[in-house]
């Protein structure tokens, strides 16, 4: 991942809790801001500062992270409003979100995806969306569910290693990276899918609730990414 990508911009939006990692990561490859959201309220009387909404109007793709499940609804009408009322084509992935019928009260809106994990986007779940919001095309082109090529030597040593799309954690360059030097084999692959977890914060965000725990999954989804080459 060295070259960056066309001029999409990104913007992280927190109570400022979550999303630091995300932006320094996404930021290597576009222009992505990380935005601490100011509000006034609760419930339905939220209220979003009307400078911050602005400033969105600029963004193609807008991730939250937002706890909250009030203020991200009030978050997501505000930008379908601007999308309507400026005709813009905003985008919103929804990184946190707890329950599926949340889940679908956000996506009614159109423009939203609120994805079981962040490192699981990829061109099947946003198969309806890349046709009228292209800039998730380029998006998917370097984050998302992990692409991963791992050169290997005559003797199944790992050289080196090209991640094609990364996790937009960042956990999947930051797992491989400390196996470069080491034989692969079975267990090498078990413990990189164990290793991410330490990486993964896809728990602390306690999105809903389910029988396979986030980072278990997270660790099952980076390993099904590697491809192996030969060098």
């Amino acid at each position: 991942m060295d070259k960056r990508g066309i001029c999409i911009n990104i913007a992280i939006v927190s109570e400022g809790k979550y999303g630091d990692r995300a932006t320094k990561v996404i930021g290597e490859k576009f222009n992505c801001n990380f935005l601490k959201i100011n509000y006034t309220g609760d419930f339905e009387d939220i209220e979003i500062d009307r400078a911050q909404l602005d400033e969105m109007k600029k963004y193609d793709i807008i991730i939250t992270y937002t706890i909250n499940p009030d203020l991200t609804y009030t978050l997501i009408n505000e930008i379908s409003n601007i999308n309507k009322k400026e005709k813009k084509n905003i985008f919103v992935i929804v990184g946190a979100w707890k329950g599926e019928g949340f889940k679908k009260q956000l996506e009614s809106f159109g423009n939203v995806i609120c994805p079981d994990l962040m490192c699981n986007l990829d061109e099947h779940i946003l198969k309806d969306k890349i046709e009228k919001y292209p800039q998730l095309r380029e998006f998917l082109k370097y984050f998302g569910k992990p692409i991963v090529e791992v050169y290997l030597d005559d003797n199944d040593i790992i050289k080196y290693i090209d991640v094609i799309r990364e996790a937009p954690c960042g956990s999947s360059s930051d797992t491989l990276k400390e196996y470069i030097g080491k034989k692969y084999d079975k267990k090498t692959l078990i413990n990189i899918g164990l290793r991410v977890q330490h990486f993964c914060r896809a728990g602390k965000l306690r999105v809903f609730t389910e029988k396979e725990s986030k980072k278990s999954r997270a660790g099952r989804i980076l390993v099904e990414g590697i491809n192996l080459k030969k060098i």
